[in-house]
């Protein structure tokens, strides 16, 4: 995989994820169902899991992770010349490389 951006160029994915954060905002403030009859219809809906790219290794002073082997969220921008990464809650950085 060498583009840094995951398979969607930057012009696409920022302005869907800009949408996401002000629906979650507005929500999040009024209670609010933006675009809500816009909705598509699902029918026989269950919750199911899919596969995202995402890094694991060794954390090392994580907020939220003890150090030690860890799993990130989604992962949305990739530079492995700079060994610098940006996941849907932080960057990351890879101290001591980077294998795939």
């Amino acid at each position: 995989m060498t583009d840094k951006w995951l398979g969607t160029p930057p012009d696409v994915i920022i302005p869907r994820l800009r949408s996401l954060l002000g629906d979650l905002e507005k929500l999040a403030e009024l209670n609010h169902f933006a675009g809500v009859e816009a909705a598509v219809t699902i029918r026989n809906c269950m919750l199911a899991q899919r596969s995202v790219p995402c890094l694991i290794g060794e954390m090392l002073d994580h907020p939220h992770i003890k150090n030690g082997p860890g799993i990130t969220s989604e992962l949305f921008y990739l530079d492995r010349k700079r060994r610098m990464a940006r996941t849907l809650s932080r960057w990351y950085r890879f101290d001591e490389g980077f294998f795939i």
